[in-house]
């Protein structure tokens, strides 16, 4: 019975001891599948400046590039770009509202009137002749015969050239061939008020004009043409001597 048992215990301890791992030294090498692990934590746990020592390299610093941040993009904050709107929508209100005056007062070559205006010689009417309107300059010519107007006054005969605008309110003064007056035809008369002129340099003598009818300066070229000057920077005052303004429309001069 005892060969039995014992023969029973020994094989439950051939048992356990098959069971159980082997033994290893704190010394001793890991076992083979475990190799791998620790080769790896030795690895991990020498920093580069034992690494380099077991190499016999010296121990100098490692030039470690340095990252520079990207710069940041640039974004237009909601503010701004309203802003940005507003004085935009009011630089250009402005611009609408001045842009006109602007132009308008922006100096040119000027034609027609409020500029020199010239005239043909075909234009120029002769001595003694009912007067010629020019449409472009706003003004009557008149071509006087020398010596003395129905009036008395004294002429060397010549052009002259009338502004249109009547003296009292502006009122645009026709030639009227037809109208009678202190028994003589041919007048210059206003339509608004009756302020009658002569046709002989456009006197005054009748009516609330307070003168006799603006002249503007003129002078005659070598081919006989006229540039007369116009506008109302031009314009001389009318008075009793309109006719002694007269240029001879054979030589070249110029009248105020």
């Amino acid at each position: 019975m005892r060969d039995a048992g014992g023969a029973a215990g020994v094989s439950l301890t051939g048992m356990r001891s098959e069971e159980q791992p082997p033994e290893t030294s704190a010394s001793g090498p890991p076992p083979a599948g475990d190799a791998g692990i620790w080769r790896l934590a030795r690895e991990s746990a020498n920093t580069i400046a034992d690494s380099r020592r077991q190499r016999g390299l010296p121990l100098e610093a490692v030039a470690t590039p340095i990252a520079t941040p990207l710069p940041k993009p640039r974004i237009v904050s909601r503010r701004l770009f309203v802003l940005g709107g507003f004085w935009s929508a009011l630089t250009l209100a402005l611009i609408g509202l001045a842009g006109p005056s602007l132009d308008f007062l922006y100096p040119r070559k000027l034609r027609g009137f409020g500029g020199p205006v010239s005239v043909s010689p075909s234009e120029v009417p002769p001595p003694g002749s009912d007067p010629v309107r020019n449409f472009e300059g706003r003004f009557w010519l008149v071509n006087l015969s020398a010596g003395e107007t129905p009036n008395g006054e004294q002429t060397e005969g010549g052009l002259v050239a009338l502004w249109t605008k009547c003296p009292h309110l502006g009122c645009t003064v026709p030639w009227r061939p037809d109208f009678t007056f202190l028994g003589r035809k041919g007048w210059f008369r206003c339509p608004c008020h009756g302020s009658t002129y002569t046709r002989e340099g456009g006197v005054r003598v009748f009516g609330p004009a307070p003168r006799s009818m603006d002249t503007f300066p003129l002078e005659v070229q070598d081919d006989g043409s006229l540039i007369v000057q116009t506008g109302p920077a031009r314009a001389r005052l009318g008075g009793a001597n309109n006719p002694s303004r007269a240029v001879p429309p054979s030589a070249g001069g110029a009248s105020a």
